[in-house]
Order: structure tokens, then sequence, then C-alpha cells
């Protein structure tokens, strides 16, 4: 994976290991730091949503070759990913918004990437962010 996984932007890391386990959160910056803002479905609609959410999933694994040393065959299984959404109160498409990120990580990892899932709708999410993700994922 040639992307650099983005600097946290609070008082967190973007990875904690318990064992085989790790715990990964990721936002919706591109390479350049831009971050795609706004409710989905007020500000921003549904493709905008899904490239937010691509861009997470770009950097969610990003996150995770930092985890196993670049090495992603280290990885084996996601196990479970939340996508959050800032979203307008009337809008209910968040699945569809978190579902071109569980495209993007099934591309990279094949039968590995295959998830739990939930998709949470959220008023407001840091810095505006239009979706933020979390993983919890095995690793050999």
């Amino acid at each position: 994976m040639d992307h650099k996984a983005p600097d946290p932007v609070g008082l967190y890391e973007p990875w904690a290991a318990a064992g085989p386990l790790v715990a990964i959160s990721a936002i919706s910056s591109a390479a350049d730091g831009e971050l795609i803002t706004g409710a989905v479905g007020r500000d921003i609609d549904l493709a905008t949503a899904q490239e937010a959410a691509r861009r997470a999933a770009r950097n969610l694994l990003a996150v995770m070759s930092d985890t196993v040393a670049g090495d992603l065959s280290r990885i084996e299984r996601v196990l479970l990913m939340r996508g959050h959404v800032n979203a307008a109160p009337d809008f209910t498409l968040v699945h569809k918004v978190i579902d071109a990120a569980s495209e993007m990580i099934v591309a990279e990892l094949g039968e590995r990437g295959r998830h739990a899932r939930t998709a949470i709708g959220c008023t407001t999410l840091p810095n505006g962010n239009a979706v933020t993700l979390e993983a919890l994922v095995m690793v050999k």
C-alpha cells in the first residue's frame, strides 16, 4: 500500500493492539489532507459521500498497513467495520454510503476483508467530516 495514513486530528492513536486484535480508526481526508465535509442529503449528495467513504477506507487500509509493517498479508481478517455518516435527519441511505468503503476493503483484501458492519447516521462528525470509519482487525 503506497498511501500514507493521515496524522490523527485529536488526542488519539490511529490504532491500538491487544494481542492479535487491532482497533483502527480513519477519517475521510484525501492524500493532501483535504476533507469532504457536510451532511449527506443536505450539503452533499450520495455520490460525494461515497467518495468520502472510499477515502476513509483508503486511510483505514493505510493504517492497517502501518500495524503490520507494510505486509497486508498479515491481516488475517477484518472482523468488524463501523461507519459513521454525517447525515441530514431525513437521509436514510447511510448503508449505501458505507457500502463504498466495504467494497474497497474487500477489493484490497479479498475474503479476508469481508466483515460484520454497522452504518450509523450522525448529526455531526469531527471537523465536519462526511464519513469516519472504525475497524476491528485480526493480525498474524
